[in-house]
């Protein structure tokens, strides 16, 4: 008798753990899955950022319509399908990012990603600064600031219109 009751109550002990353990996980999953989604909405808005509006319309219409019905998903307690489309919004994401890391709709030698991540110029001007030097001759030439329109290598021929000039520099022209 005494032994049944020690096993009955090991028997719970052990049913309890399983549970509460369950919920633990359910509810660190829970918020996985809504760190995941807002990594990828994170990155998403940086692509668009970037201009993959431009690059890949489609990928970031698709990346959009997922992310709203996420957000449904989420509010509706519906965390089975909400996984499978963060996922689906992951590899998407994923697939805007690497071609934007070698897309440069300006052609001045560097990618929008190194751009917009890297050196902070503009991925839709060949000339930031307006010195006259394209953002990536500056960047992989010349190593000089692409937004510093003084920052100009002394000697070298102009590349574009100057559109700001530096006083400091006009005697060395």
């Amino acid at each position: 008798m005494v032994k049944q009751r020690i096993l009955t109550l090991v028997g719970l002990a052990l049913l309890w753990l399983v549970v509460a353990n369950a919920t633990c996980d359910t509810d660190r999953n829970r918020a996985d899955l809504l760190s995941s989604y807002q990594l990828a909405r994170f990155h998403l808005n940086e692509c668009q950022a970037m201009g993959a509006d431009s690059l890949d319309p489609e990928g970031v219409a698709n990346a959009m319509r997922l992310s709203e019905e996420i957000e449904k998903m989420l509010e509706s307690g519906n965390w089975s399908e909400a996984s499978e489309s963060i996922d689906q919004m992951e590899q998407i994401v994923t697939l805007l990012l690497d071609g934007l890391q070698n897309w440069d709709p300006d052609g001045d030698g560097l990618s929008n990603y190194a751009e917009f991540v890297l050196y902070g110029t503009s991925w839709s001007d060949i000339d930031s600064d307006g010195d006259g030097y394209f953002d990536g001759s500056e960047v992989l030439r010349y190593q000089t600031d692409p937004l510093d329109h003084c920052g100009v290598p002394i000697g070298a021929p102009i590349e574009t219109m100057i559109q700001r000039s530096c006083p400091a520099l006009e005697r060395l022209r």
